[in-house]
């Protein structure tokens, strides 16, 4: 191959590796651990809503921090004392149970309807 030709091919394989495809819902979403959050109702950026103390709170989802149905989660299985209080290791492991909880279809994206569909269950 000429050098102009391999030029070419390497530009064009360096454009399309560059390429992102995403789901039709508008974008890449958020990351929370291996999984993709994508849609509107849950804007929050983890526990920005300061309800969940402890070295474990700012790391939690913010579905779980953040909604009534989340800390009611919290209270019946990672906080047994009821001081809204969580250390790094049992709010990841809260993250971790929810995540998989919610994802129902095991394509490690959340969305809007398997978060609602979890925080009720």
């Amino acid at each position: 191959m000429r050098t102009p030709a391999v030029m070419a091919l390497f530009a064009t394989a360096l454009g399309i590796a560059a390429c992102a495809t995403y789901y039709d819902d508008q974008g890449p979403g958020r990351s929370y651990g291996d999984y993709r959050y994508s849609g509107r109702s849950y804007q929050r950026v983890g526990n920005d809503c300061g309800r969940i103390g402890g070295g474990g709170g700012a790391i939690l989802d913010p579905w779980l921090a953040c909604t009534r149905e989340g800390r009611a989660l919290l209270r019946g299985r990672f906080d047994s004392d009821g001081d809204a209080r969580l250390t790094r290791e049992t709010a990841d492991r809260a993250n971790i149970w929810f995540r998989r909880l919610a994802d129902s279809n095991r394509d490690l994206r959340l969305t809007d309807n398997e978060i609602r569909r979890a925080l009720v269950r």
